[in-house]
């Protein structure tokens, strides 16, 4: 049954609770994974968790917020949890996520009954919020998370003490509810490297897939019926005083989360938008690799590269399928003037773009791809020793890794027109990787600059890519169980269409050159001297 609290008390004189996490740490550190229901049975069976004894029990979690969601809005998160007759208070805040690595400050009181205690947090960020003496009248039940956990405790190597939960459940709110199929490994002794290798023994009985979804994540969108929605990437916050292995750590973190903010829709949306923002994630994350592979490590960042390229070509395929279905071939065929041939041939792109979907979502949840976001989440969470054998000021690199790309693309923009489609499209990927090292290091550039750059760059990859679109649509037409006069028709348009306009590509290819680089922002200029 739900949890209701009787009251969200302020005063000082409620009884403080036992304190049974330890305070000094107050950081739950965690691996999270997302499992469907056909491999939960296997999880609990897989050799890694032998000789641990299964703990099975019901768990039910009430979040409280303000009307406005407050809470939720400064990263944090307020419940009261029974688990069998037991009653636990707790607030979870700040951290972050890197991977499926989730860290985050954690405080946790015992209760005598369903009653929430405020003045246990006062030593907390809680106490910090605006309004915190009246947070208590405002405090509302937000949703609720019923679940079932079952719970191995094991020590895979001495001093390490893990807590492997499994949990099957819904986040259920008045506006909806959203189904919870999960596994964590938490720290509870030791460092990250034990839940690191245990989840690879765990992948090797069962599927899973790294998340960063909360359950927290999950009961605020069933609590305001928020659909799943497609996720751009957000810039990068970079420091210029920043070493190059803290920043390339920071980017690929971002890359992996703009990824995964969008995996949950290519599995369970029909929306193209999530395939599109899935692939230009994939390939972002691929080009920041080739551009930080000496913090990351040159042999590790290439096998990552590579072991990435299954699933960005299977997603490509979607994507090429998409603009097929949307844009490429409903102008081929209003121009052909063939009604009945359209609803035709409608229908069968459509059949080609859910067969392509299968299998990108097979490419998603593959065991290559599970352990290569596994490996990149653990780089991520032990930092190393690879860039500190070979220490360089992060502004500096930056300026080096923009001028001396730029002047590789300039120097074959300048025979823009003269280039056949093979070396168009090696131009069009050159000026995609200088796009993407400017976007992650552009936080250390003066912004006006940056983004005029930026822009420019956009446009010359745009302009490009049309033309790569129609090249890809002349190529698929030729597939389709369609008339041949349509197939001549529309092969012919796209051909036309492929061969693009010189004399623009030329004037945005001028743009790219007369707008970058830019320069490095006045911090970071000042270190760069140091």
């Amino acid at each position: 049954m739900p949890v209701v609290p009787r009251a969200a008390r302020q005063s000082d004189n409620m009884p403080r609770g036992r304190v049974f996490r330890a305070p000094c740490p107050m950081t739950e550190v965690e691996l999270k994974f997302a499992i469907d229901a056909g491999a939960r049975e296997r999880i609990a069976r897989s050799p890694a968790l032998a000789g641990a004894k299964p703990v099975r029990k019901r768990v039910v979690t009430q979040y409280f917020d303000t009307p406005d969601e407050l809470l939720r809005r400064r990263g944090m998160a307020l419940r009261l949890r029974r688990i069998g007759s037991r009653w636990i208070q707790s607030l979870k805040g700040g951290g972050e996520v890197r991977g499926g690595l989730h860290a985050r400050g954690e405080w946790e009181f015992e209760r005598p009954d369903a009653s929430i205690d405020l003045s246990l947090f006062a030593a907390t960020p809680l106490a910090r919020l605006p309004g915190a003496r009246e947070l208590h009248r405002r405090l509302r039940p937000a949703f609720t998370v019923d679940m079932v956990r079952t719970a191995w405790i094991v020590s895979p190597v001495p001093g390490a003490r893990l807590e492997v939960a499994l949990d099957v459940g819904e986040a259920r709110a008045a506006a909806g509810s959203e189904p919870i199929s999960e596994l964590e490994i938490e720290c509870l002794e030791g460092g990250v490297e034990a839940a690191f290798d245990l989840a690879a023994r765990l992948l090797e009985s069962a599927p899973m897939r790294l998340s960063a979804v909360s359950k927290a994540m999950r009961g605020y969108r069933a609590f305001r019926a928020e659909p799943l929605r497609p996720a751009k990437a957000r810039p990068v916050a970079l420091d210029p005083a920043m070493t190059l292995d803290e920043a390339a750590r920071a980017i690929v973190a971002g890359g992996l989360a703009h990824f995964q903010a969008n995996e949950e829709g290519v599995l369970h949306s029909g929306d193209p938008e999530f395939v599109h923002q899935a692939r230009v994630a994939l390939r972002r994350l691929r080009a920041e690799l080739r551009l930080l592979r000496e913090p990351a490590g040159r042999r590790r960042a290439r096998a990552w590269r590579e072991a990435l390229r299954p699933l960005s070509a299977a997603l490509g395929r979607v994507r090429d399928r998409d603009v097929f279905a949307a844009t490429s071939l409903p102008g081929a065929l209003a121009a052909f003037g063939d009604a009945a041939l359209a609803t035709r041939l409608g229908a069968l792109v459509d059949k080609q773009r859910r067969r392509e979907r299968r299998g990108a979502a097979r490419a998603l949840e593959s065991p290559r791809a599970a352990r290569t976001m596994l490996s990149i989440s653990r780089w991520l969470a032990t930092p190393g020793d690879v860039a500190a054998a070979r220490p360089q000021p992060l502004p500096g690199f930056a300026a080096r890794a923009i001028r001396d790309r730029h002047a590789r693309v300039v120097s074959r923009t300048r025979r823009i027109g003269k280039l056949g489609p093979a070396a168009r499209h090696r131009l069009r990927i050159e000026v995609k990787r200088l796009r993407y090292a400017a976007d992650a290091l552009g936080a250390l550039f003066e912004q006006a600059g940056a983004k005029r750059y930026r822009d420019a760059l956009a446009g010359l990859q745009d302009a490009l890519g049309e033309a790569n679109d129609a090249a890809t649509a002349r190529r698929l037409v030729k597939a389709l169980d369609a008339p041949p006069a349509f197939i001549r028709f529309a092969r012919e348009r796209f051909a036309h269409a492929a061969r693009g306009d010189a004399d623009e590509w030329t004037r945005l290819a001028r743009r790219v050159e007369a707008a970058g680089p830019p320069p490095l922002a006045p911090a970071a200029r000042r270190l760069r001297r140091a």
